[in-house]
């Protein structure tokens, strides 16, 4: 994965661009962005993702949007760390 240029299209498309990880076994603690649509990508692995109470799995390497005003949370159930970029875009 091409981090600069993961941070330009996202950049092109209007999100900000941040990274940090996620250790295997924990989790993003619930959070709302009343006013923000996030972009998350996690780098590998495997995640349990819970947005508005809807609870899906998806594998590291694919883009999951969450809507603003969206209660969302992110658990790292694979067995490794993984690096998580995520990114805002203001309505």
């Amino acid at each position: 994965m091409n981090i600069d240029e993961l941070e330009k299209n996202w950049s092109a498309r209007g999100f900000s661009f941040g990274i940090g990880t996620i250790k295997s076994g924990d989790s993003v603690d619930e959070a709302v962005h009343n006013d923000k649509d996030e972009l998350v990508l996690m780098e590998a692995g495997k995640y349990e993702f819970i947005i508005d109470s809807a609870s899906f799995l998806q594998k590291g390497g694919a883009e999951v949007l969450i809507p603003a005003g969206a209660i969302h949370t992110i658990k790292n159930i694979g067995l490794n760390d993984s690096k998580i970029y995520y990114g805002y875009k203001s309505k």
